[in-house]
């Protein structure tokens, strides 16, 4: 004998159809929520930061002079960056580091140096990187010679 099912009336055909789409409707929702959510941990996370890239100017370099003198650079790394009784000679400093290690010198700090990023404002220390980056050569020691008046 085969086992019959019984009938199913209307009534609760609509009734399973509505559970079931019901559970449908609630993995879809979430599932949404889920994409929702990464797309917004996603959004919130902090950046990689990209490369600190300076354009420099004749204006940007004239400007990190000026700042070298004014701000007292010159206290420990003597006239121009050409060395100090505190700090090392900067008159190779461009040759010998990139911009961003510059830059982070004078904002953090680090060995005897403190730091100054505190100080300074971000565009004045964009001056600074520029202007020390573009020493590139040591200065040229010019011979004085001086005469002495002849009797």
């Amino acid at each position: 004998m085969i086992a019959h099912a019984p009938e199913i009336d209307d009534h609760t055909k609509a009734l399973i159809f509505l559970r079931q789409s019901t559970k449908i409707r609630a993995q879809v929702f979430a599932a949404l929520c889920c994409v929702v959510f990464v797309v917004a941990l996603a959004c919130g996370l902090p950046k990689r930061g990209l490369p600190v890239v300076h354009a420099h100017s004749n204006e940007s370099k004239k400007a990190g002079a000026a700042l070298f003198h004014e701000r007292g650079c010159e206290h420990c790394h003597g006239a121009n960056g050409t060395g100090g009784e505190r700090g090392p000679d900067l008159s190779t400093v461009g040759k010998r580091l990139k911009k961003e290690q510059i830059e982070h010198q004078i904002r953090d700090g680090g060995a005897m140096m403190p730091a100054f990023g505190d100080a300074l404002q971000p565009d004045e220390i964009k001056d600074l990187v520029d202007f020390l980056h573009d020493k590139r050569k040591a200065p040229k020691n010019a011979a004085v010679t001086s005469k002495s008046p002849q009797p």
